[in-house]
């Protein structure tokens, strides 16, 4: 449940987001379902229990812009990079929401939330 919800706000903010950044259509759905499922293994399942809110989110941020980026870079796609740090900051606001849910509702922690 908790990785539809993930797809569902991520995909409301990146497919816009990468889409007027200048990417096409096509590549902004996929690349918005490919960066979703490698930060919800990562940084959902991996860092946020082992770390705090505030640390999770930054890292989410940084590789959220980072795989934005280099996918437009490797897949030739035309992009703005104003654009891709507008949406990866976007998609980060919405993280911290959603790891603060996910600390809520079962993501045990081996720190205090920040």
């Amino acid at each position: 449940m908790n990785i539809l919800i993930k797809l569902l706000v991520n995909g409301i903010i990146a497919v816009p987001g990468l889409w007027w950044s200048g990417t096409s259509l096509t590549f902004a759905v996929l690349t918005s379902i490919v960066v979703s499922l490698i930060a919800y293994a990562l940084g959902d399942a991996l860092i946020l229990p082992k770390t705090n809110n505030t640390f999770a989110t930054t890292a989410d941020f940084i590789m959220v812009f980072a795989l934005f980026w280099i996918s437009s870079y490797v897949f030739a796609q035309p992009y703005h990079l104003p654009g891709i740090l507008l949406t990866a900051f976007v998609i980060t606001v919405a993280e911290y929401f959603f790891h603060s849910y996910l600390q809520h509702h079962g993501v045990h922690h081996s720190k205090h939330p920040g």
